[in-house]
């Protein structure tokens, strides 16, 4: 097929509003997108960023302004294969970040074992976990050593994170510890947040602070290649 002819045709369903990301999986935004923002580019990037095995564990990307999002003051989300992105972006690299972010829990939720369970991710995390208890206790802040030896998502935790401390001074904090504020909230984000680290291209500032987060990202993307 010519280049002109797939070009023609990548034009032609770009104007009935709907992309494709790897040419299979259906992108479509269901509210406007800001005028910076080039939809075809942001999934060129991600094509080439990111090994095309990933692919198969997504069904479609939608974005727009979503309830569930705004009621969580998310900027994406994962959820049975689909990823939900906002179509509020500052750029056109922030989009993509969030895009990878949600591909991270695409991937996790196809490879728990691998990720999961030799538990040696956990007791990473949990040693951080502790020691951001000691950060915070010494700082003055109320805090329950149990609410931080639990490695799921809680949104108590959560809201305590964001907005008791603040994801400013948070990151502040755990500068050294932890990839960043969000990859705090659970075990499932901390894996998350080292994943699009290392498709931004950031994984060797990170690679001496989470030894083993790093080497499981490794060996996945190491598989995915061979796929």
């Amino acid at each position: 097929m010519s280049t002109l002819l797939i070009g023609y045709i990548k034009e032609s369903v770009e104007r009935s509003g709907i992309y494709y990301l790897n040419n299979e999986i259906p992108v479509w935004s269901e509210d406007p997108l800001p005028e910076h923002i080039n939809l075809r580019a942001v999934l060129e990037k991600i094509e080439q960023i990111m090994p095309s095995a990933y692919f198969r564990y997504v069904h479609a990307v939608k974005i727009g302004t979503f309830p569930e999002m705004i009621d969580r003051e998310l900027n994406a989300m994962y959820l049975d294969g689909v990823l939900y992105i906002s179509n509020f972006q500052a750029s056109e690299e922030d989009m993509y970040d969030d895009i990878i972010h949600e591909m991270a829990h695409a991937v996790e939720d196809n490879n728990r074992d691998l990720i999961y369970g030799d538990e040696k991710l956990m007791v990473e995390f949990l040693g951080k976990r502790k020691r951001l208890y000691s950060i915070l206790k010494n700082e003055g802040y109320d805090v329950i050593l149990e609410e931080f030896l639990n490695v799921n998502y809680n949104e108590d935790f959560d809201m305590f994170l964001y907005q008791d401390i603040g994801y400013a001074k948070l990151n502040n904090l755990v500068m050294g510890l932890f990839p960043g504020a969000y990859s705090v909230t659970s075990l499932g984000e901390y894996y998350a947040t080292g994943f699009e680290r290392f498709y931004m291209k950031e994984g060797n500032k990170i690679s001496k602070m989470c030894p083993v987060l790093i080497r499981k990202i490794d060996l996945l993307d190491e598989l995915a290649n061979e796929y």
